[in-house]
C-alpha cells in the first residue's frame, strides 16, 4: 500500500445548507486515521463526559461535509482511485432526508450525497458515529438506512425499473479503533461447507471506514481533503482529550492557518471554536484561543485573536469588541446571523419564519449564546428558549394546582 499523502487546497465555498457486490457497489475496506502518534508512558488527561455537553458532532460534522467542496474531499481521499476516476464530481450534491432511527440519532447521524457515475447516479451514505464504543451490529443498522434511502426513492417514483447504486461511509472514534465486521456478511452466522452452500442468498456490501481513533493506520490520499475538512476531522479525534488537542495542535499549523485565510475563514473558525469550547471544557475558551493562535503563527494571530476575544470565561461570549468601527461591527453582526441560521437548517431542516426573524432582531450577545447551544439542542426551539418548555403540560397542572373542596351542599 502506498503511503499516505499530505498537501491541502483552500476552501472557497461561501457556508451555504440550502444547496446543501450485489446490493450495493463492492468498495475494499479502508481504514482511515486523522490522529497523531502517542507518546511512549504518557497518560492522557481527558474532560469529563458527565460535564461537557452530549454529542456536539453533529453540528459540526454537518455543517463542514455539507458544504460541497468538503465533502467532495472527504470522498476523494476515502474512495478507491477508480471510483474517483469514474465520478463526476461537478454533479455532486447534498440531498435531503435522513434515515436514522429517531431513538438512535443521539448515537450517529447521517448526510446523503449524489453525483454521476457514468449516465447514472450514485448516492452516498455517510454515517457519524456520536458515541465512542463499537456497535458489533452497525453493519446492520446501516443495512437498515439505505434500504430505506431506496425505498424513499422507490416512494417518489414508482415507476423506476432499477435503483442506484449507494456507497455507504462510517466516521468512527472510540479508544480501541473500529473492531467489528465491515462487510455484512461478515455478521451473518455460518461456515465451512454449509456457508459455501448458503453464500449466494447473503448480501453482500461493505462500508468504507474513515477511523478517527488514535494509532490507526492511515490509507487515503490526504490531499483530496480540504484544509478545514482535515482540521474539522482531527478535532473530532481529539474530541473530550485536552492533552492530546494541546500536544497536537501545533502539527495542524498549516490547514488552520489555510482555513483561516479562507474567503469564510471567520465562519469556519466560529464553528469550530463553538465545538472545541463543548468538547474541551476544562480548558475554557481563552486557553482554547491561546492555543489557536500559538499553533498558528503571525500569519494568521490576528484573526484568531480578533475571534478569541468573544469569548468570556467558562466559554460564553462577550458582546462587545474593543476598537472596532461600527460599520465591521453591523457586518460581523450579519455575519454570525447567518452562521446560526446555517448551523439549524444543518441540524433541524426548514427553520421556521418566526424563529428567523428572532435571530435577525437578536443582539450579538444572545446571538453568541443561541450558537454555543446548536451543538448539543433537540429542537430549535430548545435553541432560543434554553430548552424550557412553552407551558406547564396539562396534568401536570393538575398534579400541582392546589386542591379545591367541592361547595357544601345547603
Amino acid at each position: 500500500m502506498e503511503a499516505p499523502r499530505a498537501a491541502y487546497f483552500k476552501f472557497n465555498h461561501t457556508p451555504n445548507i440550502q444547496e446543501f457486490r450485489q446490493c450495493t457497489i463492492a468498495a475494499s475496506h479502508s481504514t482511515i486515521d486523522f490522529s497523531l502518534p502517542l507518546s511512549e508512558g504518557v497518560r492522557m488527561k481527558k474532560t469529563p463526559r458527565g460535564k461537557a455537553p452530549a454529542q456536539p458532532h453533529d453540528g459540526l460534522a454537518k455543517w463542514t461535509f455539507s458544504q460541497l467542496p468538503h465533502a467532495a474531499g472527504l470522498l476523494k481521499a476515502a474512495l478507491p482511485a477508480e471510483m474517483v476516476a469514474a465520478v463526476d464530481w461537478s454533479t455532486l450534491r447534498v440531498e435531503k432526508g435522513s434515515f436514522v432511527d429517531r431513538a438512535l440519532r443521539g448515537r450517529h447521524s447521517d448526510i446523503v450525497l449524489s453525483a454521476k457515475m457514468g449516465a447514472h447516479d450514485v448516492l452516498f451514505y455517510a454515517i457519524i458515529e456520536h458515541q465512542r464504543k463499537v456497535d458489533p451490529l452497525m453493519i446492520f443498522r446501516i443495512g437498515l438506512y439505505m434500504w430505506r434511502l431506496w425505498e424513499q426513492l422507490v416512494r417518489e417514483k414508482p415507476t423506476r425499473k432499477s435503483l442506484p447504486p449507494i456507497v455507504p461511509f462510517l466516521l468512527h472514534h472510540s479508544d480501541t479503533g473500529w473492531t467489528a465486521a465491515t462487510a455484512f456478511e461478515g455478521i451473518i452466522d455460518g461456515q465451512g461447507p454449509e456457508r459455501a452452500a448458503i453464500e449466494r442468498h447473503i448480501p453482500h456490501f461493505e462500508l468504507r471506514l474513515v477511523d478517527l481513533s488514535e494509532g490507526r493506520a492511515s490509507r487515503l490520499a490526504e490531499q483530496a481533503l480540504t484544509a478545514l475538512g482535515r482540521l474539522v476531522l482531527w478535532c473530532m479525534s481529539v474530541a473530550y482529550d485536552d492533552e492530546r488537542f494541546e500536544r497536537e495542535i501545533r502539527r495542524m499549523r498549516d490547514a488552520i492557518v489555510a482555513a483561516v485565510k479562507a474567503p469564510d475563514g471567520h465562519a469556519a473558525l466560529e464553528v469550530l471554536m463553538q465545538y472545541l469550547v463543548a468538547t474541551h471544557a476544562r480548558l475554557r475558551a481563552p486557553k482554547i484561543g491561546e492555543l489557536l493562535r500559538k499553533a498558528a503563527g503571525p500569519e494568521a494571530q490576528e484573526d484568531i485573536v480578533d475571534f478569541r476575544e468573544q469569548f468570556k470565561h467558562e466559554g460564553r461570549i462577550e458582546g462587545k469588541r474593543e476598537g472596532k468601527r461600527e460599520g465591521k461591527r453591523e457586518g460581523k453582526l450579519e455575519m454570525r446571523v447567518e452562521v446560526l441560521l446555517d448551523l439549524l437548517a444543518a441540524r433541524f431542516g426548514n427553520v421556521p419564519a418566526a424563529a428567523r426573524t428572532r435571530i435577525r432582531a437578536a443582539d450579538e450577545e444572545t446571538l453568541s449564546k443561541w450558537t454555543l447551544r446548536v451543538l448539543t439542542a433537540e429542537t430549535v426551539a430548545d435553541v432560543l428558549d434554553g430548552g424550557a418548555p412553552a407551558s406547564v403540560p396539562t396534568a401536570r397542572r393538575r398534579a400541582t394546582a392546589p386542591s379545591r373542596k367541592p361547595a357544601r351542599r345547603k
